[in-house]
């Protein structure tokens, strides 16, 4: 039986428009300033990676293109034995009242044979990170 692991879904709330929020997730200058080195986000299809340097690093395919409002790619890292891919869509959206809304949802745990404890890592890390993207876009980092 397949354990059922639930989706990471993370989100902030910026002072920046969503076209700022847009940027610091896709324009790979502004990715490495909260995140990591990373190609230019492509078409559906293209490849995609991430880079962590010393050897780590997230290969994936872009899956889903909307400019301006959603991104999402494959997952899976390069070193990894066996490896699990799963998918990352980013969702950014402007607040009624100015700012954004900039959304992480990571699936498919359970489907790439993860288990709870790779699935809890990876949403550590995540939330660091968009402590470290929340802190770009309201211009404190």
């Amino acid at each position: 039986m397949i354990e059922t692991l639930p989706p990471i879904i993370l989100e902030i709330e910026t002072p920046a428009t969503a076209d700022e929020a847009w940027a610091a997730l896709t324009d790979p200058d502004r990715v490495a300033e909260w995140f990591t080195e990373a190609t230019p986000v492509g078409d559906v299809g293209d490849r995609y990676r991430l880079d962590f340097g010393e050897g780590s690093a997230v290969e994936g395919v872009i899956r889903a293109l909307e400019p301006g409002r959603r991104f999402a790619h494959t997952w899976s890292w390069v070193d990894a034995v066996p490896r699990h891919e799963t998918l990352v869509t980013w969702t950014v959206e402007a607040l009624p009242d100015g700012g954004g809304r900039v959304t992480l949802v990571h699936d498919g745990w359970a489907e790439a044979g993860a288990d709870a404890v790779i699935r809890d890592d990876h949403e550590a890390y995540w939330s660091g990170y968009l402590d470290d993207l929340a802190d770009l876009l309201a211009g404190r980092a």
